[in-house]
């Protein structure tokens, strides 16, 4: 009697999840399913998954004039890219709200390059979010970003060591860069995560 009972919740359980499944939103699903505010977090079982934020990507719009990058792709590379950025970021970092602890960050991100952008220039930057000042729509003469590449010169002996190379700059010597370089065009992607209770607001560029 007692299983029947069982099967008989089991199944019900089964049919309820069904019906929610195909009517609810998915946002609505994950709190079901972890309880209530749990929606606010980032998907996923890692609290480092990058979420789309449109608030964000409109604010981009004049940081992407700034920089004369007329033509951005928001390409797979990037999204994976900064869910990494984020897997790996700590608050430590960040001193008033801008990137500052160069060795941590050279630790996380060097790798990162190395995985996945051999012979490319990352450039990160990362805020807590919202934010109302100091960002680089704000103030990008004066906001820092990390900019680094890791380069592989081939299996010459002498001059095939691979070389890794960053620095913390300002965006207007990053627009500087660009511009000598005449490159106009750059893998883009922007995001926000969470990270114990605060939710940061980061970006990549990947050129």
């Amino acid at each position: 009697m007692k299983r029947k009972k069982f099967l008989a919740l089991a199944l019900a359980g089964v049919m309820t999840a069904a019906t929610l499944t195909a009517c609810a939103p998915l946002e609505d699903l994950y709190d079901w399913f972890f309880g209530s505010g749990s929606g606010s977090a980032s998907h996923g079982s890692e609290k480092g998954l990058v979420r789309e934020s449109e608030e964000l990507n409109n604010k981009l719009e004049p940081l992407k004039a700034y920089l004369e990058l007329s033509e951005t792709t928001v390409s797979d590379k990037a999204k994976e890219t900064l869910e990494a950025v984020a897997k790996k970021f700590d608050a430590e970092w960040l001193i008033d709200g801008e990137l500052v602890n160069k060795p941590a960050i050279d630790a996380a991100l060097g790798s990162i390059m190395k995985d996945k952008l051999l012979n490319q220039q990352l450039c990160v930057d990362v805020m807590e979010w919202p934010s109302s000042d100091g960002t680089a729509v704000t103030d990008p003469g004066h906001r820092m970003i990390y900019v680094g590449s890791y380069k592989d010169r081939g299996p010459d002996p002498d001059t095939g060591v691979p070389s890794y190379d960053s620095r913390l700059t300002k965006y207007s010597f990053l627009k500087a860069q660009l511009k000598s370089l005449n490159i106009n065009n750059a893998e883009l992607y922007a995001g926000t995560f969470q990270k114990g209770d605060k939710t940061y607001a980061a970006m990549v560029i990947i050129f």
